[in-house]
């Protein structure tokens, strides 16, 4: 068995893209692999059983057999943290282990979905650079590299706490002008640091896309017409904030686009009606009229009611593009599809020392 660990520099960089599109690669090669998660972030109940949502996903979407109370053997809540403050909480990490051991049972490759980074995990007392030694996980950091030097300063710290456990790095989300430096200087440079560059991702539209429902969730909004559309992603945002005739060429440049604007302004409702629109965000808790609910309908274009002003709403999505997540099915499809374009399988099996 082969455990291979995915950690991240920061949150929402891409663990689970990987988790996911390595996960699918290998079952399509004929491995049969689990998926184990040492700490959970993210509190999920399934009857009595807590675990990790992260961890319901990978189970689903991988169509594992594992129990998720093995998957993720421990996760925070805001009661473990005070038990921990107050000393009555310990032994983690032999929970931790047990449960990784009933994972890894008849398993080729366990894929280990870390805490962030290698660092972290000393609070619950299960270090991941411990647990990452214990069982002789490679390792595989996955990072969006907003401010190149330090990507690059965190992709080297990684190597010098895991040593030859380091298997590669991956980056992800990069900009055209970004990839073509990370495949060139960056490469090279980390080449010399004995760091091989296992992935470039370009950004990705439909990964970077928001479904309406995701929308209404986030904003705590109210789909008031054509629901049976909340699946639908929306890629791009136009802020409806000017007159009719500067919105309608605004608005035209811009594709599977959610507009935001408010409910009482129905003329630049109307425009965006006109124009390749996914949603209509009405701001001030204000509902369309009749004319606009009805376009809207006929249209299949769902229409979200929610409080607050416009400036505000289009902050809390700003706030929400910062961590999209894989939960669509067609997210899924593309994640996959990215990590097997970009990602060199070939020598992730080969350093974990499986043959093909």
């Amino acid at each position: 068995m082969k455990p291979l660990f995915i950690s991240s520099l920061n949150q929402f960089t891409g663990k689970n893209l990987m988790v996911v599109g390595l996960g699918r690669r290998f079952q399509k090669e004929g491995y049969k692999i689990g998926v184990f998660k040492p700490v959970g972030l993210f509190p999920s109940r399934v009857g009595n059983v807590l675990t990790d949502e992260d961890i319901l996903f990978f189970h689903k979407v991988l169509d594992l057999e594992d129990a998720p109370e093995d998957m993720c053997p421990v996760v925070i809540t805001d009661g473990l943290i005070e038990d921990i403050l107050e000393g009555q909480a310990d032994h983690f990490m032999e929970k931790v282990r047990e449960g990784y051991n009933r994972v890894a049972q008849g398993k080729d490759v366990v894929i280990i979905s870390g805490v962030g980074w290698v660092r972290s995990g000393y609070f619950i007392g299960v270090p991941m650079t411990d647990f990452i030694k214990d069982v002789g996980a490679r390792v595989i950091t996955v990072d969006v590299p907003r401010y190149l030097d330090q990507s690059i300063d965190g992709m080297l710290a990684t190597k010098a706490l895991v040593g030859d456990n380091f298997l590669g790095a991956v980056f992800n989300r990069l900009q055209p002008g970004r990839l073509e430096l990370c495949d060139t200087l960056v490469r090279q440079y980390l080449k010399k640091k004995d760091i091989e560059i296992l992935g470039l991702i370009p950004e990705d539209a439909i990964l970077s896309a928001v479904s309406v429902r995701e929308l209404k969730n986030a904003l705590s909004g109210e789909i008031v017409c054509c629901p049976e559309k909340q699946d639908e992603l929306v890629e791009r945002f136009g802020i409806g904030a000017m007159n009719v005739e500067s919105a309608l060429r605004y608005l035209r440049k811009m594709r599977n686009k959610a507009v935001i604007v408010g409910g009482d302004r129905s003329d630049i409702q109307l425009a965006a009606l006109e124009t390749a629109t996914k949603c209509l965000i009405l701001t001030g808790d204000l509902y369309p009229d009749d004319l606009i609910l009805g376009k809207a309908m006929a249209m299949g274009v769902p229409i979200l009611v929610v409080k607050g002003d416009t400036q505000s709403v289009v902050e809390k999505v700003e706030q929400m593009l910062g961590h999209i997540s894989l939960r669509s099915e067609s997210k899924v499809v593309r994640a996959v599809e990215l990590v097997e374009q970009n990602v060199k399988f070939d020598a992730v099996c080969s350093g974990l020392g499986l043959s093909r």
